[in-house]
């Protein structure tokens, strides 16, 4: 069973931020999690006015600055979030990236829910940095949203596409989508890519293409059993992230979830193209 009792909200009050919170809502609202949403002021404001920290000083109340905020904060989604059980609103000075991991960490946060900032087809061509860095350095699970108009989320989740490849380390990463999957009574998929088998047009490829994939098909069957998980297996040629794209398409699915271990490890096969695929991807992208 799926415990999601805390998620983190990082919000900088942007119209992506706006957007995603429909989502978070909804999660919020189907796990009874107490939602915590955060804004981190930057300590040093270089991008200001074009000053440099010494010269900001001088020229903004930082004090007065904080009491803005605060009050921006309070009044934040208030109405979107009013039906929650238990919502808290926090403020903090400093790198934004890393106080929102370290946050994450020592409030033992079991989700972080953050905008990609980027909207529809620009979404492809833009990762915010402080996501970018959260994806790399939180310990828990991170959804970026895709900040669609209706939340798939209000009608209920019904196709859970994970992405996955060969390495043991996958076995976490099909767990939690299965008991995501689980929780909300979804179809459960497994996709995975074989760029080498995109180029393979010849009839005398054919054999070949059939060991990979069968080859494939056994490691990830391993994998699922390990996990415990009756997930149906799709096997397919091209690259990562446009493959992954075209399955969430086909199997209509609600959420893609991708690997920790993707992310971290230098050699992971999904490492080059985890960004890719949450900038490709038709709906919400969680890291696991």
């Amino acid at each position: 069973m799926l415990r999601i009792q805390t998620i983190l909200f990082p919000v900088d009050f942007s119209k992506q931020c706006n957007a995603a919170a429909s989502h978070v809502s909804a999660l919020a609202r189907h796990f009874h999690a107490k939602l915590t949403a955060v804004h981190v002021l930057q300590n040093s404001l270089p991008w200001y006015a074009g000053l440099v920290p010494s010269e900001l000083e001088t020229t903004v109340d930082i004090t007065d600055l904080l009491r803005e905020r605060k009050s921006a904060l309070d009044d934040y989604l208030r109405h979107e979030f009013q039906d929650l059980p238990q919502v808290e609103k926090v403020l903090e000075v400093g790198d934004p990236a890393t106080l929102i991991a370290e946050f994450a960490r020592s409030e033992h946060a079991d989700l972080i829910m953050m905008p990609t900032h980027g909207y529809g087809p620009f979404r492809r061509l833009l990762l915010g940095s402080v996501t970018a860095k959260v994806l790399h350095d939180a310990e828990c699970p991170v959804w970026t949203d895709v900040h669609e108009e209706v939340s798939f989320l209000r009608a209920g989740c019904q196709s859970v596409l994970c992405a996955t490849d060969t390495r043991p380390e996958a076995v976490a990463s099909i767990r939690w989508a299965a008991a995501f999957a689980k929780s909300y009574g979804a179809q459960l998929t497994l996709i995975h890519a074989i760029p080498a088998l995109a180029g393979l047009t010849h009839v005398s490829d054919e054999r070949f293409r059939r060991h990979l994939a069968a080859h494939a098909r056994a490691y990830i069957d391993d994998l699922r059993q390990e996990a415990d998980s009756t997930a149906r297996v799709c096997i397919e040629g091209g690259k990562i992230a446009e493959t992954v794209r075209k399955a969430a398409m086909q199997y209509e699915a609600d959420v893609v979830v991708i690997g920790q271990g993707c992310m971290h490890e230098a050699l992971g096969r999904l490492r080059s193209n985890a960004y890719e695929i949450i900038r490709e991807s038709p709906c919400p992208v969680v890291r696991v």
